[in-house]
C-alpha cells in the first residue's frame, strides 16, 4: 500500500511538471509573437502594442517586431506615449532597416505631435531618394508649412510626379486654388442686397438677405411717403433696412472666405488621404 502510494505521488508530480513546462512553453518568444500577430491582424491594436512591448523586453532586439510595433501604433493612432517607447526600446538602431524607418516616418506624420526632427532625419537619411522626397513633402504637409510645401513640391516634380502622382497632383489643386473673392462679395452686395451671398454659393441666405433688406425699405419708404419725416414706422423700418443691408454686405464677405475654407479644406483632406494611401 505505501508502495503503491509513493507510485502514485511520483507521477502526479511528473504530470504537475510537464503541465507547468507546458504553460511556459505557452508564453516563450516564438508562441507570443504568433499572439501579437493574431492581434495585429484581428484590429486589437492596444493589446498588439502591449504583446510586441513585451516581447522587444524579453527578447533580443528584432527589427520585424519593432516594425510590427511601430505599425501598431500607426494603425491604432495611439500617439501619446509612443514615441517615448520607441526610443526606449532602442528603435533607432534599426533605422538602417528600409521597413523600421518607413514605419516610424509613417508615425510620425499620422501622429504629427510627438517626435524629434532629428529623429525623423535619422529615419528618412537611409531610404532611397524618391521616398524620401515623399516623406519630407509630407513633413511640409502635416506642419502645414505651406510655403515650404510648394516649394519642395516645384523643385522635385520629376520624383514626385513620377512616383506619387495623385500627392503630387493634389497638392498641386492646393497651390493654385484661388476661391472666391470677399471684396467682390461685398461689392456685390453693395449693389444689389444677397447676391455676393449668391456668388458664395448661399442662395438661401442671399434671397433672406434681399428679401430683409428690401422689404424693410419699403416699409420705410411707405411710412415717410405717408407722414413725412414724422413717421415713427418711417424711421423704425429705415434704421432695420440700413442694420440688415450693412450686415448683409459684411456677410457677403464673411461668406466668401467661410466658402474658400470649406473648399480648401476638401482639398487638404484629399492630399491627405492620398498620402496615406501610400502607407
Amino acid at each position: 500500500m505505501i508502495l503503491s502510494g509513493k507510485i502514485q505521488l511520483f507521477f502526479l508530480c511528473l504530470l504537475l511538471l510537464g503541465n507547468a513546462g507546458h504553460a511556459q512553453n505557452l508564453f516563450n518568444t516564438e508562441n507570443s509573437k504568433k499572439f501579437a500577430h493574431y492581434l495585429l491582424n484581428t484590429r486589437q491594436y492596444n493589446l498588439a502594442a502591449i504583446e510586441y512591448e513585451r516581447i522587444l523586453n524579453i527578447s533580443p532586439p528584432d527589427a520585424e517586431i519593432t516594425s510590427n510595433l511601430i505599425k501598431t501604433y500607426r494603425l491604432g493612432k495611439i500617439c501619446e506615449g509612443s514615441f517615448q517607447n520607441i526610443k526606449l526600446l532602442g528603435a533607432e538602431n534599426f533605422f538602417s532597416n528600409d521597413t523600421v524607418a518607413s514605419e516610424f516616418l509613417n508615425l510620425s506624420l499620422t501622429c504629427n505631435c510627438c517626435y524629434q526632427k532629428s529623429d525623423f532625419e535619422k529615419a528618412i537619411f537611409s531610404l532611397p531618394e524618391t521616398k524620401q522626397a515623399f516623406y519630407r513633402l509630407g513633413y511640409y504637409f502635416f506642419n502645414h508649412e505651406e510655403d515650404s510645401l510648394f516649394t519642395f513640391s516645384k523643385n522635385n516634380q520629376n520624383l514626385l510626379s513620377a512616383s506619387y502622382p495623385s500627392v503630387f497632383n493634389n497638392i498641386g489643386a492646393m497651390e493654385n486654388y484661388k476661391g472666391k473673392s470677399p471684396a467682390l462679395a461685398m461689392a456685390l452686395s453693395a449693389i444689389v442686397p444677397g447676391s455676393g451671398k449668391a456668388y458664395s454659393g448661399l442662395w438661401g441666405d442671399a434671397l433672406m438677405s434681399f428679401i430683409f433688406v428690401s422689404s424693410n425699405a419699403w416699409l420705410s419708404y411707405r411710412g415717410f411717403n405717408k407722414k413725412g419725416t414724422k413717421s415713427a414706422s418711417g424711421w423704425i423700418f429705415g434704421g432695420l433696412s440700413a442694420g440688415f443691408y450693412i450686415g448683409n454686405i459684411w456677410g457677403s464677405g464673411k461668406a466668401a472666405r467661410t466658402y474658400n475654407q470649406i473648399e480648401y479644406d476638401k482639398l487638404y483632406h484629399e492630399a491627405q488621404n492620398s498620402i496615406y494611401n501610400h502607407f
